[in-house]
């Protein structure tokens, strides 16, 4: 084995499959200003388990890409698209501030899990480029190749997490990113999943396998009314809950509001209550006084009778 070749070799094919792969850093990185739950080291450990499952399934060999093309994987770019649609519904449906407490109340800890398993299940997404030039480079390579690839490919990762990262380190950017984060995030899912579908080849790849089983080619007919259908639905579902909840949350405020405006009534009527019975004490405590001072007067008098 020649180390500096096989070094070359490594980060040339890093470089390629995973130029894209700093846009999608910094897209999480820009979640990260103003959502709590989603910190670097989260995006690096998601990262290192996305990664890991695209070098275990190149690992497995040729005979997997016999079986299973890398093309397919590109359909889940349509679960980012989905997560920029939930974003665009937040904007369109605000959640109340009820909901925002229950967000930050949460489990801390599932939540935490929750922006893991995304930040590595969106790198899997963007991995199909991976797998496809990895499974051949192993299928080829001898085992301490394959050691001298995986090594380097982890350590430029971290090269690339370090790089995504001091972008966003910037005072100027890291502004511009929490104010407008919450309007650009959703906007950058739907462009990173029409990217992984669109760098995938996966709709290509599929027509051609279905002109090839169905006469007439309906390939592109049959993909667009599938693809029609489930973003149809899907985001119908969406804005059927948005709208569920908002108006779970602003029946729960009104019924809160009237609450309070009872408690208020009874306190207010409790208060005038306690004014009236000391306005009676007092004035039986003057006519006490009255009577009683009515009485001296009358034993004065017949004491000096």
């Amino acid at each position: 084995m020649q180390f500096g070749k096989a070094l070359g070799t490594a980060c040339s094919t890093f470089a390629v499959t995973n130029i894209d792969d700093l846009f999608v850093l910094v897209t999480f990185f820009t979640e990260s200003s103003v959502n709590k739950n989603l910190t670097p080291l989260k995006i690096a450990i998601g990262q290192y388990v996305g990664f890991t499952v695209i070098i275990i399934i190149s690992m497995i060999g040729f005979g997997v890409a016999q079986a299973i093309s890398s093309e397919p994987i590109g359909f889940l770019g349509l679960l980012p698209i989905m997560m920029g649609v939930w974003g665009i519904l937040a904007l369109i449906f605000p959640p109340g501030p009820d909901e925002e407490e229950e967000e930050e109340v949460g489990n801390v800890k599932a939540a935490g899990i929750r922006s893991i398993l995304k930040v590595a299940s969106i790198t899997i997404m963007n991995g199909g480029d991976n797998i496809g030039t990895y499974i051949p480079l192993f299928s080829q390579a001898e085992g301490t190749e394959i050691a001298v690839y995986v090594v380097t490919y982890y350590v430029l990762l971290g090269v690339w997490f370090l790089v995504a990262f001091l972008i966003m380190k910037q005072k100027r950017i890291v502004e511009i990113a929490q104010k407008y984060a919450r309007v650009v995030v959703p906007l950058l899912y739907v462009g990173l999943g029409i990217f992984i579908v669109i760098k995938s080849h996966c709709y290509p790849w599929s027509i051609e396998r279905i002109d090839e089983r169905f006469l007439g080619g309906p390939g592109k007919a049959i993909l667009g009314t599938l693809t029609a259908i489930i973003l149809a639905l899907c985001i119908s579902t969406m804005v059927w809950f948005r709208m569920r909840k908002r108006a779970a949350n602003q029946h729960t405020t009104a019924g809160t509001d009237v609450e309070f405006q009872r408690e208020d009534t009874i306190r207010e009527s409790g208060t005038s209550r306690s004014g009236l019975r000391e306005s009676d004490i007092s004035v039986a405590g003057i006519d006490e006084k009255s009577m009683g001072g009515t009485e001296v007067l009358s034993i004065v008098e017949s004491k000096g009778r």
